[in-house]
């Protein structure tokens, strides 16, 4: 009932069939009635049952057509529904299994993983990361966003570069954040060296990855370190602790073509020890080398201006450079070095000029052109400080238009020969 009254074609068709049922009744009730079976009356209502049963078996027919139909349709759909629960549960368990396949590939990761979603919040980090930072990591840190993390990274005194300026260090790092070109090297407590990689997926989540380096930053720190030390070696003689020859011929080079760039003066004092082969035969080598030593440092306490130079050219022999230095100015230096010498005093028992240790300083001065080049220079001072010499020691000369044509394979020993 509940079902006909549902359906208007089923409730039609009932009709139609209490119909055809009321006019069988009637043609019934005549005929027992009348006893005249062919009457056109009769007929008619024969005629009209038969007709109405007719329409009333068809509409039922095709009613259940249609309903096999829908049953039809309904398993199919049925069907279907259920084929798409199971892909769906399928998907589902791919999905999981993809997600233990990814969350065991980052934890078997060495790197700090941190995965945060599009409004900023951590969404997965892999084990490593918690053991990289066990205090920022304890506890529940799901959906805590990037910045807070950071400020409680900052609070647990994690990042030094921070300290006395946490606010203004926290919103560069804000802005900065995912903007680098390369990795950020970041110093942590502890001289720890941490590498952070910062990118952006297409669906607007940012992968943060953190790699320790503190061995690899500690192993370029030693090798700078020793390269450093290593160059100083290379520029200084390992005795006196001053410039070396070699260092001397760079910074001439570099000095020469300065000047001739600006046309600036460029002077030189060449500076050779009186008499230090006895003075090592005589108070032995060890003696010897520190004599050298405090030498050098009498030479040392009279350059006062940036980028003048000492150096040991080689035995006994000292230069110095003195870039923009006018003849009077040079001349200034070596009378302080040959004070300087007399005032430190050091015996020298078997020397023949005085009963103290003195030098003889040789001096050139130019301003250098194309016409002449550094190795002149050298050559002019060497001169003149074999004429000091030559003038009885203890003493300075300056290079003469003499000096500057010596060839510099001329012999030294004599007067006649420098002249």
């Amino acid at each position: 009932m509940a079902a006909t009254r549902s359906d208007p074609r089923l409730r039609t068709i009932a009709w139609i069939a209490l119909a055809a049922v009321a006019c069988e009744l009637v043609l019934l009730l005549w005929i027992g009635n009348t006893q005249t079976p062919l009457s056109p009356l009769s007929i008619a209502l024969r005629v009209m049952g038969v007709l109405l049963a007719t329409v009333a078996g068809w509409l039922l027919l095709r009613k259940i057509q249609v309903a096999r139909e829908d049953v039809r349709r309904a398993r199919k759909a049925m069907a279907q529904a259920l084929e798409a629960q199971h892909m769906l549960e399928q998907t589902r368990r791919e999905a999981e299994k993809a997600t233990e396949l990814l969350a065991g590939a980052l934890d078997a990761l060495p790197i700090g993983i941190a995965i945060f979603d599009a409004d900023d919040r951590l969404v997965i980090r892999n084990e490593y990361l918690g053991d990289m930072f066990p205090e920022l990591y304890a506890g529940d840190c799901m959906q805590q966003s990037f910045e807070a993390l950071l400020r409680r990274e900052v609070r647990l005194g994690l990042l030094p570069e921070a300290v006395g300026q946490e606010d203004a260090w926290i919103a560069r790092r804000m802005r900065e954040r995912g903007a680098q070109p390369q990795p950020l090297l970041q110093h942590q407590a502890g001289d720890r060296w941490i590498h952070i990689y910062e990118v952006r997926t297409p669906q607007g989540f940012k992968v943060l990855a953190r790699a320790e380096v503190t061995d690899l930053v500690r192993k370029e720190q030693q090798l700078a370190q020793a390269n450093e030390q290593l160059a100083r070696q290379t520029a200084t003689d390992g005795l006196t602790g001053i410039a070396n020859r070699r260092r001397f011929d760079e910074t001439l080079a570099v000095e020469w073509a300065r000047a001739a760039r600006s046309g600036h003066s460029l002077s030189l004092l060449i500076v050779d020890i009186d008499h230090f082969k006895r003075f090592n035969d005589h108070y032995g080598h060890v003696a010897g080398d520190e004599c050298l030593r405090r030498v050098a440092r009498v030479l040392l306490r009279c350059v006062r201006r940036a980028g003048e130079l000492v150096a040991r050219y080689g035995g006994e022999e000292f230069v110095m450079l003195l870039p923009g230095a006018e003849l009077p100015h040079a001349e200034d230096v070596a009378r302080r070095c040959l004070e300087g010498m007399r005032d430190e005093a050091i015996p020298h028992a078997a020397s023949p000029t005085g009963e103290y240790v003195s030098f003889s300083i040789g001096l050139a001065q130019i301003v250098p052109s194309g016409a002449r080049d550094p190795e002149s220079l050298v050559n002019a001072a060497d001169a003149a400080m074999y004429r000091a010499k030559m003038g009885g020691r203890a003493n300075y000369a300056v290079a003469g238009m003499p000096d500057w044509d010596i060839d510099k394979d001329a012999p030294r020993s004599t007067m006649a020969d420098l002249l």
